[in-house]
């Protein structure tokens, strides 16, 4: 049976590892970074009191509420991951229901704009999209689903260093999404963890490590952040963004029609496009 391990290093809401197909325990060893403790504590509490969590959780979409509920998360940022570090048996069911419900009003970067509405697109996100299971079942479910991730805290590169990937795994997938860089003409501040210019240091390590034929990396970002990969033999797949990002205004003038159709995911050159996973 194939191993591989898989690396989310800007795991933020974790969407794309929840979304993923065909996990498997047995065969898929999982690994994120948390740089700021909020995830820690939402598996934490998850594992604690599931339905603590829920029950924060279960609540409507108000924009009263999300300006405040993100002003209590934003102050308990600095200070929750010295909490979890120091003691073992701490969690916080409630922040980790706060920050669960924010994340589904709006996308990652919103929960530090205090006054930025919800998310009124489609019928939601996350906990407010038509869910089935009832959100406690589901919660119950997730907590499971999360019995073999491995949090790592601090930055990207607490898991990019070194070869310990390759030296233990036969196939090592890897699925970055840092902060837009400079390139992408944006303000600085956007994420709770922000740097305009880290993703072009992902880039760097992506090409030296995309070169393995062990290694399937995907790096999602604009168009023109990472088209010098192209000329390392990697494959682009670009979609269209409605909303989160590209719709924020500065002085007055969206950019949502400027980057709609800049999303793009590079793919490593021995990335798997056909039937098998990315990864596999």
């Amino acid at each position: 049976m194939a191993q591989t391990t898989t690396l989310n290093p800007f795991c933020g809401s974790c969407a794309v590892l929840l979304a993923r197909p065909g996990y498997d325990p047995q065969r898929h060893t999982e690994t994120v970074v948390d740089a700021d403790g909020h995830i820690a504590n939402v598996w934490r509490s998850l594992q604690a009191d599931p339905d603590e969590v829920a029950r924060w959780c279960d609540w409507p979409v108000n924009h009263a509420d999300l300006i405040a509920r993100k002003k209590r998360l934003n102050l308990n940022t600095e200070s929750l991951l010295e909490r979890l570090c120091a003691d073992d048996a701490f969690f916080d069911a409630k922040l980790a229901g706060y920050y669960i419900w924010a994340a589904s009003c709006w996308i990652g970067h919103g929960l530090i704009r205090p006054n930025q509405r919800p998310h009124l697109t489609a019928k939601g996100m996350g906990v407010h999209k038509q869910a089935k299971p009832p959100i406690y079942d589901w919660f119950r479910q997730l907590s499971e689903r999360l019995r073999h991730v491995r949090v790592v805290c601090g930055d990207w590169s607490r898991v990019c260093g070194g070869n310990w990937q390759d030296s233990n795994w036969p196939t090592v997938g890897m699925f970055f999404d840092p902060p837009y860089s400079d390139k992408a003409d944006r303000d600085s501040g956007l994420y709770a963890v922000d740097s305009l210019d880290v993703a072009h240091d992902v880039r760097q390590w992506c090409i030296e490590r995309g070169r393995r034929a062990n290694y399937r990396i995907v790096l999602a970002g604009y168009t023109d952040e990472h088209a010098e990969l192209l000329d390392h033999g990697w494959t682009t797949h670009q979609w269209s963004a409605g909303g989160g990002y590209g719709n924020i205004a500065r002085n007055g003038e969206t950019r949502g029609e400027k980057n709609w159709h800049k999303e793009t995911l590079f793919l490593s050159p021995h990335c798997l496009t056909g039937q098998m996973g990315l990864f596999d």
